[in-house]
């Protein structure tokens, strides 16, 4: 069966989502998610010519052959664009042969994927542009106030909003929990009242304190119960990451997310022999041979790979390595209920998964995209062919990023 289309359209939620779709013969298609980056269409556009005309059942060999067209420029968005489609593929070959995903991927060690809620620091993050720069979508008229480019306080425009206090950890740690989370993530690099160096990683005792008092709050706002993890967002040096980390210690942490630069490998291991909880990175690399790095240079205890940069087939065989070497694996997604529920697909194939990010509390249009996916913290897989689920493109029209194409 050969593809005869590629297309994709663009939606503005709280990052950009692009939406990948491969065409059969006899009206049949799959979509897919990409991540997204500065450029990502134009890429797509670029590999068209080599997906053309393929047939869908090469999987393995189109997305080879796609990944050594690109090396001169890949990984990164080049991988993103691949990523996108490879998922495309995913979903084209599940309806073309009547079985859903998981069942292609080598069957489901668990029925419900458990969703972990990305919380932020108590409220929602901007709608982010693709080089992580606060944006107004073209869907709303509330407007936005260009943040100042901090390492420090990724994701946090002071401008707009009031210094995060414990009351807001308190109260989004509980929505999360009412709603049937089991585990939640909240960040603790945020921005502060305290004077401060923006840009040299280093952290005083008194942002430590700050950062504590509420991360404190939302351990015990959900009590035992419930999971809790920590996102740094690579901000730190090695010496602070430390510190931060064993104040953290009472905390009883899942993991202790991203605390130095993504390229400080070696560095990793003495952030995780100086603290008491794992420490878990992995979003920002793309090759088999960095997550093999990580765990074998890093003493990395979680890896945190994301599907929709490195794709299906390669994170299948970053389970079974990291699985070998008794390593967990955390499911890094910040994409639509399209790639989310690709996502869900994989980590229900995977025996040593932990838990799916889900990144999209605050987009208004989440469940009306491809209908709710999310029930009481998990995302149950069906028999249903492909993704099962359908997206609908009234909505997605309407959510459409200006100038963009549509399909």
């Amino acid at each position: 069966m050969k593809i005869i289309r590629l297309s994709w359209a663009v939606l503005e939620a709280n990052y950009d989502w692009t939406i990948v779709r491969l065409d059969a013969p006899n009206g049949l298609f799959g979509i897919g998610e990409a991540y997204m980056g500065p450029g990502l269409t134009a890429i797509l556009d670029e590999l068209r010519p080599l997906v053309v005309g393929t047939d869908i059942y090469q999987m393995e060999e189109i997305i080879r052959r796609l990944r050594g067209c690109t090396v001169h420029a890949s990984p990164g968005v080049c991988f993103h664009a691949i990523a996108g489609i490879e998922a495309a593929l995913w979903d084209l070959l599940g309806k073309s042969l009547g079985q859903p995903i998981w069942k292609l991927l080598g069957g489901r060690f668990r029925e419900r994927v458990r969703i972990y809620a990305d919380c932020h620091a108590g409220d929602a993050l901007d709608s982010m542009s693709s080089v992580l720069q606060s944006r107004t979508p073209s869907w709303t008229g509330t407007q936005v106030v260009a943040a100042e480019v901090s390492l420090k306080h990724h994701g946090w425009n002071p401008a707009e909003a009031e210094y995060p206090e414990p009351a807001q950890y308190r109260a989004r740690a509980r929505e999360m929990a009412d709603r049937g989370f089991t585990a939640l993530k909240f960040d603790a690099d945020i921005p502060t009242p305290l004077p401060t160096d923006n840009y040299n990683r280093s952290l005083r005792r008194d942002e430590i304190d700050f950062v504590l008092e509420r991360l404190r709050a939302v351990r015990a706002e959900i009590g035992p119960g419930v999971d809790f993890a920590v996102d740094c967002h690579w901000n730190y040096t090695t010496a602070d990451a430390i510190k931060l980390g064993r104040a953290l210690g009472e905390l009883d942490l899942l993991w202790f997310e991203d605390p130095i630069p993504p390229e400080s490998i070696r560095q990793l291991k003495a952030v995780q022999a100086g603290v008491p909880m794992p420490v878990a990175t992995g979003e920002n690399h793309y090759l088999l041979t960095d997550f093999l790095r990580l765990i074998e240079e890093g003493d990395v205890r979680v890896l945190a790979p994301d599907v929709q940069k490195i794709g299906a087939l390669d994170l299948k065989a970053l389970s079974r390595v990291a699985d070998a070497m008794a390593t967990s694996l955390t499911i890094h997604n910040i994409s639509s209920p399209i790639g989310t529920m690709f996502s869900a697909h994989v980590c229900g194939s995977i025996p040593n998964f932990l838990a799916l990010e889900w990144h999209g509390a605050a987009v208004p249009f989440f469940d009306d995209l491809a209908g709710p996916i999310i029930d009481r913290g998990f995302i149950t897989l069906t028999d249903a062919p492909g993704l099962g689920v359908t997206l609908n493109e009234d909505v997605a029209r309407r959510y459409a990023k200006p100038g963009e194409d549509f399909f």
